[in-house]
């Protein structure tokens, strides 16, 4: 099965990336925008500044780290489930953080198989 690694930078975020439930709770709506259930979450906030957040999903994860002092978040985005539109994922959220910002989206196929 291949499926797509997607890694975004989402440069000129707003004060949103310094609260982790609001992080946490707009990429439990992008997961549901396209049919993943959220199965889990964690955070961590680092001092003096920035958090990672994770949300599991039945179909892989979402985690967003973050450095406020560069107005600048990471998300990472995997869903085992092909059919799952992961770029919606990444705008929606990316909607939420940074409206006016700039992205930049890298994607890594990964064949999940028994060998390469």
């Amino acid at each position: 099965m291949l499926i797509v690694h997607a890694l975004a930078e989402v440069y000129g975020c707003q004060a949103i990336i310094e609260d982790a439930a609001k992080l946490v709770e707009a990429a439990k709506t992008a997961a549901a925008a396209v049919g993943a259930r959220t199965v889990g979450e964690f955070q961590v906030k680092y001092e003096p500044q920035g958090l990672t957040i994770a949300v599991f999903l039945a179909e892989s994860h979402i985690i967003i780290t973050t450095w406020p002092e560069y107005q600048l978040a990471l998300i990472d985005v995997l869903m085992c489930n092909s059919e799952m539109d992961y770029n919606q994922v990444v705008r929606q959220i990316r909607e939420q953080i940074s409206p006016d910002g700039h992205l930049v989206m890298h994607t890594v196929p990964r064949n999940i198989a028994a060998s390469p």
